[in-house]
């Protein structure tokens, strides 16, 4: 409904111009020594107003192009985060499935992602006590000691 609206007030504009156009005997005047433009007042708004819009065109693709980067940045970092999540859930998802060799391997994984490392540490060395692997435990304990100062009590 709001595309027919519009379509209909351009429609209704151009035959306001052109009416208007019809009946101005104006014209302008251009000198630039030694060049004579003479154009009707009409063409002349028509093309001033065509000006603008292409001013505006290229000061939107201005900013366009300069905001670029930033808009990649933030894409990126997007996606790390979402890789970081997909990781960690993996991990939880495999140690709840009891499939402790895969928790594991999936939570190395997102320590390596540095995706909540305490927790990610924290269910590694669990699907390591699980496997019986008591060295490979004690290894993410002391992972989960380090960064557990970045997790509030």
């Amino acid at each position: 409904m709001r595309i027919l609206i519009w379509i209909l007030l351009i429609f209704a504009l151009a035959v306001g111009f052109t009416l208007a156009g019809k009946f101005d005997p104006g014209y302008a005047v251009l000198v630039y020594p030694p060049y004579r433009i003479e154009l009707s007042l009409t063409l002349l708004v028509v093309l001033f107003l065509g000006l603008l819009v292409l001013g505006d065109m290229f000061a939107r693709l201005a900013n366009a192009t300069l905001s670029l980067p930033q808009q990649v940045r933030a894409f990126r970092r997007q996606q790390r985060q979402h890789k970081e999540q997909a990781a960690l859930l993996a991990a939880m998802s495999e140690y709840l499935e009891q499939r402790y060799p895969q928790a594991e391997s999936a939570a190395q994984h997102a320590i390596e992602l540095n995706a909540s490392v305490h927790l990610a540490a924290l269910i590694a060395a669990r699907a390591a006590e699980a496997q019986q692997a008591h060295d490979r435990r004690d290894k993410y304990l002391a992972i989960a000691a380090r960064h557990s100062a970045g997790v509030k009590k």
